[in-house]
């Protein structure tokens, strides 16, 4: 640590909030993990003494002078910084999350290691997202959010359903969950941290925009048979009660992960079967003809409902 940190000092236990209502430049000395928010530091955040610095605003801010006019310690666990109307000075700390917009200037030149993705960002400042949960620990549930889900912090689970809308997912910290169902909707992820995990259903589209972190997954079910399958087996003999009909219905192929029409990898594999029969009371007592079996999947099938958005003539017409 260098700089005078030699100020009137607030010590305090557990966690902490530094959210505007101390005298900058303030001091953070001894937390455990550091959580920057958007908008968090209205000036420059300098970091000393930290392991890991996980972080979407770019380390490249020097401070002019490493001073602090108040110094907040104590037999503190984590420091969540959201509001300071200065610099701030964070030391004697194991890991630090910085948000996108989190600091006008970051000094990490004390820092271990710095983790930083400028692939991406998201469009808008994560505090605004319509779902935000910090801290530790916490379980949040929301329906069908308009924007965008927040996380920071550790251990905390989300769960959306009923997704309609595109959404950005904002995850800062470690080890945290959110999980997204929804249909015909695409899902953006930031990652400031580590061993997150963000997970979606089967007809959603997810992309990772940026990861300034390591070890944070982005999984996706795999779409069901039943989102290529047009008519099943009972639904086709249910309209042969008596007599001979020339029947059609799809069911799920086993044991394959290639399409044998396509050639294409994929999740949802189907057989499409055609019989010419005798029925009676729905069911087939003489077989005039058994018409054999065709393959289809969601990528070359025109009944697919999955993660593209579009019409069944849209479909067809780029199958073409």
């Amino acid at each position: 640590m260098t700089g005078n940190w030699d100020a009137p000092t607030e010590e305090y236990s557990g966690d902490v909030r530094l959210a505007g209502s101390h005298e900058t430049p303030v001091g953070l000395r001894g937390a455990g993990d550091v959580f920057v928010g958007a908008d968090g530091v209205d000036g420059t955040l300098r970091i000393h003494d930290a392991e890991y610095v996980f972080t979407d605003v770019a380390a490249n801010g020097e401070a002019d002078d490493e001073s602090v006019a108040s110094v907040v310690t104590g037999s503190l666990e984590d420091g969540y910084v959201e509001d300071a109307d200065g610099d701030v000075a964070v030391a004697d700390v194991e890991d630090v999350f910085v948000e996108y917009g989190g600091a006008d200037a970051l000094d990490a030149t004390g820092a271990e290691q710095v983790f930083y993705d400028d692939t991406a960002a998201p469009t808008g400042s994560p505090d605004d997202y319509e779902v935000t949960v910090t801290g530790w620990n916490h379980s949040r549930e929301a329906r069908d959010p308009r924007d965008g889900v927040s996380v920071r912090g550790a251990k905390n689970e989300v769960s959306v359903s009923g997704a309609r809308h595109d959404l950005t997912v904002y995850v800062t910290g470690w080890e945290n969950e959110v999980r997204i169902e929804g249909r015909d909707m695409d899902v953006t992820v930031y990652f400031v941290g580590r061993d997150n995990r963000v997970s979606v259903g089967p007809y959603v589209s997810v992309t990772t925009g940026a990861e300034s972190g390591f070890d944070n997954v982005v999984e996706s079910d795999p779409l069901p048979p039943e989102a290529v399958i047009q008519t099943s087996k009972d639904e086709a003999f249910s309209d042969a009660f008596v007599g001979r009909h020339r029947v059609t219905w799809q069911e799920p192929a086993a044991d394959k992960e290639w399409c044998p029409n396509c050639g294409e990898s994929a999740d949802a594999i189907i057989e499409r079967r055609q019989t010419d029969a005798f029925f009676l009371f729905k069911v087939p007592v003489r077989t005039y003809d058994d018409g054999g079996t065709a393959y289809e999947c969601e990528n070359c099938s025109p009944h697919a409902v999955g993660r593209v958005g579009l019409s069944e003539d849209e479909r067809k017409d780029a199958l073409r």
